[in-house]
């Protein structure tokens, strides 16, 4: 699932996966509005959650997004862990120092801010390997593509996928590609990405050269995250925002999410 995100606003959420190395740019439609805040909440598997807090602006606003400060931002999950998360002036981040991201838990968010309490909740689903990768041309296409295989489990613990593509250690803005196995339990997938560039209507404009080598990380979500980035490249019309799991009124998301990660050169015959 590869689809293009129409920009008719100036909302930009910083979609932190925690990682030094990657960070997803997304633009988000909005309609002229008060400001929103705007909240991006990540618990990565095996990593320390962190919460990014802004707020929405409209068109005729400079395209500068601070972040705010002075929030209370608490994490707690159901193996009885909860911690206030310290702001961190380094990363424009709340960051927590014990809660970490676990396969299988379940973790509550709950974010005060102005007198307004925003709580969220999202569970991390158990890791899926990545059996190989193979590449495959689409006809007329002038490079190789990436196609993931891998074993969906059977039953509703792994129904969603996100993946995150990388071209020589580098994260270009990419149209959304993803994964609903809903419809597929338990069956071998054998998944064809298409890497496109978000807002490249040039047809010689290709992402990936030859020889160059990509990297495929497979997100696992839960459905509230994986609605949230559907719907966000979903939207063609500035009629309304995409699906949020958080409840009081926010913007964004709250995701924690497993992962798995492979490589391969993309290389062809000229």
């Amino acid at each position: 699932m590869n689809k293009k995100i129409y920009l008719l606003s100036t909302l930009t959420l910083v979609l932190s996966s925690l990682t030094t190395s990657c960070e997803d740019i997304i633009d988000v439609e909005l309609r002229n509005v008060d400001p929103i805040l705007v909240i991006e909440g990540n618990v990565r598997m095996g990593e320390v959650a962190e919460v990014r807090l802004t707020k929405s602006k409209n068109f005729s606003d400079l395209n500068d997004y601070p972040p705010i400060q002075d929030a209370i931002v608490v994490i707690e999950d159901n193996a009885g862990n909860r911690e206030q998360l310290t702001y961190a002036s380094e990363s424009g981040k709340y960051r927590a120092t014990t809660i970490t991201g676990v396969e299988r838990r379940a973790y509550n968010l709950s974010v005060t801010y102005e007198g307004i309490e925003y709580t969220a909740t999202s569970t991390m689903p158990p890791r899926v390997e990545i059996d190989s990768l193979t590449l495959w041309k689409f006809p007329f296409s002038d490079f190789y593509d990436p196609m993931v295989h891998f074993k969906d489990p059977e039953g509703e613990e792994n129904q969603y996928y996100r993946y995150v593509i990388s071209i020589n250690g580098e994260y270009p803005k990419l149209q959304e590609s993803m994964l609903s196995t809903e419809f597929m339990d338990g069956n071998d997938i054998h998944d064809p990405i298409f890497v496109r560039l978000e807002d490249s209507d040039d047809d010689d404009d290709d992402p990936i050269q030859n020889g160059d080598l990509l990297g495929i990380e497979m997100r696992c979500l839960d459905e509230g995250t994986f609605d949230f980035y559907s719907t966000l490249s979903d939207i063609q019309n500035a009629l309304a925002n995409p699906t949020s799991n958080i409840k009081g009124g926010a913007l964004g998301y709250f995701a924690a999410y497993s992962y798995t990660y492979k490589e391969i050169v993309s290389e062809w015959e000229e």
